[in-house]
């Protein structure tokens, strides 16, 4: 019978769903300068799956760019996320006079 060592095996693989704590910071800025409501519709903008609200949406996609950057600075990483935001985000306004 193997015995399996949790603790090790957590520590090796982050689980699904694990927000970081350079994650959390990031995106509360993010959705503080940016004024994000509370509701669902951000997340299609994000292309995260659709079931999270604005919250955990907006804090997935910015673990999911942590991921995939070695090395980053947070501050640096914030406003480079930023700048994507606006890119992605329809603008106010926007096809209607």
């Amino acid at each position: 019978m193997t015995i399996i060592n949790y603790e090790q095996l957590f520590g090796e693989f982050k689980p699904d769903g694990a927000i970081s704590a350079d994650a959390n910071l990031i995106a509360n800025a993010l959705m503080r300068e940016l004024y994000v409501s509370s509701g669902y519709n951000l997340a299609r903008f994000l292309g995260v799956k659709r079931c999270f609200d604005n919250d955990m949406a907006m804090r997935i996609w910015v673990q999911k760019r942590l991921d995939a950057s070695l090395g980053y600075v947070i501050e640096d990483t914030r406003c480079q996320l930023q700048s994507e935001l606006y890119e992605l985000l329809p603008q106010p306004g926007y096809g209607g006079y």
